[in-house]
């Protein structure tokens, strides 16, 4: 590391809806690819196709709310990404579908011209080559800096189906990094009783299982350079990996093959934000895979994340070059196609 920019405090995940993309809807009452928004009290109802009425607040779709907020817990900038909810729907027409995702896309680079350390692109998965080639164009042409997938992607079985095989050879060759996130409507929907659970663990669970089922199938073997972040911490997963290793040996999952020999050798491949709530889960992240591989998050602009994300990191008295990493350097380096900081 060397440089200014590693001394620079930088968000890897965080989400933004702009406001002038709303106020654009709301002008088209008949909406814009089948997608309509209205002004509301707290900020713009969004209804996308098959999804229903999604609540967009001002600290979500407001460029000046997030610049306050990233000046008050002391990161001078963010990697940015469109909100799940407003990402392309299965009810939508594979035009409409294309054409929302490049609107989404064109929005978010303009939005964050300030206080801004790269862009994740939305990309529409009805047809995996057309998605890789959009994906092509994001990076190459509009200078976005990676995609965000959805951890129950639609069209798609899971994040193992071969129908993503061309995304993830594409993102590949790119070098660009790949956020990994659930969605509101992911699987663990369907436990009983967990609603008021969604956000404290159900994400969680939805994560765990994704990647463990791309660890599984093969993916990280067929593509040993995807740059892969995994927020929350990386959901149960890290914590529980030796689980997973006596599953995949003595149990059901022994029938997957991989050319490593436990699951958990993977681990080391993937990137996690530091969302995981405590300074002990960062500090275990950080000796399971190396401070390398763990990244500044925020979750913005949702209230469930770390009041004070710099500062939980900064608890951790980790090595003046670690903390650095940790704090922007790691995150710089994925967003600039660079090699990952060595320590």
């Amino acid at each position: 590391m060397g440089g200014t920019e590693a001394m620079s405090t930088i968000d890897c995940h965080a989400h933004v809806v702009p406001d002038e993309l709303l106020a654009e809807l709301a002008r088209n009452s008949s909406g814009i690819d089948g997608v309509t928004a209205r002004k509301a009290e707290q900020g713009w109802l969004v209804e996308l196709p098959g999804a229903g009425e999604r609540l967009v607040r001002e600290r979500m779709c407001q460029a000046e709310r997030r610049l306050a907020y990233l000046s008050t817990v002391g990161i001078d900038r963010q990697v940015v990404a469109p909100w799940l909810d407003v990402q392309p729907t299965p009810a939508m027409s594979a035009g409409a579908a294309r054409s929302w995702a490049r609107r989404l896309n064109e929005a978010i680079s303009e939005h964050a011209s300030e206080g801004s350390a790269g862009t994740f692109a939305t990309v529409a998965l009805d047809d995996p080559d057309t998605a890789a080639a959009d994906l092509a164009d994001a990076v190459e042409q509009d200078g976005m800096s990676g995609l965000i997938l959805s951890t129950d992607p639609v069209h798609c079985e899971n994040l193992a189906d071969s129908r993503l095989d061309p995304l993830w050879t594409v993102a590949e060759s790119l070098g660009v990094p790949v956020l990994l996130h659930p969605s509101s409507d992911g699987p663990s929907r369907v436990l009983p009783d967990s609603a008021d659970f969604a956000n404290a663990y159900c994400r969680l669970v939805d994560t765990s299982f994704a990647v463990a089922r791309l660890i599984l199938s093969g993916v990280l073997d067929r593509h040993p350079n995807l740059r892969l972040i995994t927020v929350h911490g990386g959901g149960f997963l890290p914590f529980q990996s030796g689980r997973l290793d006596g599953a995949h040996r003595a149990d059901r999952l022994a029938s997957y093959q991989t050319e490593r020999e436990r699951p958990s050798d993977y681990l080391s491949d993937l990137y996690y934000d530091t969302v995981a709530m405590s300074a002990s889960a960062i500090r275990f992240l950080v000796d399971l895979v190396g401070p390398e591989r763990v990244l500044l998050g925020t979750d913005y602009p949702f209230a469930l994340g770390d009041p004070d994300p710099v500062g939980t990191v900064e608890s951790l008295a980790l090595a003046p070059a670690a903390s650095a990493a940790v704090l922007g350097g790691n995150i710089a380096g994925l967003m600039s196609g660079s090699e990952r900081v060595r320590l």
